[in-house]
């Protein structure tokens, strides 16, 4: 696995622009339903307390462990990377394991391509060198 400094901030980087687009997207979906958030502080509250932003704590907490490793990288060692980066791919992927993040994520997905451009940099990068792309492909087209 890749451990340069260039990979993991392009990781970090990635996931954070990934982040970002279904944070703005979720916070779309929650207006339109809710009415207006009208300040970063009530957004941070629904972030951290509202069952409609519940899935996307998932990611927040994978996040918060990459920048822990990164925190005590020369302790941390390889495989713990190597297993935050495979528990991203889980959490991504087109047949997710995690339900209660696929179901949403892809929803986002298919319908904003800020959402899906984000995901496919971010999914090709922690792919191995020669892997198949068809997880880049969204959750409504068929596989084959």
């Amino acid at each position: 696995m890749d451990t340069s400094p260039a990979f993991i901030e392009d990781l970090r980087l990635s996931t954070l622009d990934l982040h970002k687009a279904l944070m703005d997207a979720q916070r779309v979906r929650y207006e339109r339903e809710h009415g207006r958030i009208r300040t970063p502080g009530e957004l941070l509250g629904l972030v951290l307390e509202h069952p409609s932003f519940a899935w996307l704590r998932t990611l927040s907490a994978l996040i918060a462990r990459l920048d822990e490793w990164i925190e005590a990288r020369d302790e941390a060692g390889e495989e713990e990377l190597r297993a935050l980066v495979d528990a991203l791919k889980s959490l991504i992927e087109t047949q997710g394991k995690d339900v209660g993040f696929n179901k949403p994520y892809w929803e986002i997905a298919n319908a904003v391509p800020e959402v899906l451009v984000a995901h496919v940099k971010l999914w090709r990068l922690i792919q191995p060198p020669g892997a198949s792309a068809a997880s880049t492909r969204t959750a409504d087209q068929p596989r084959g």
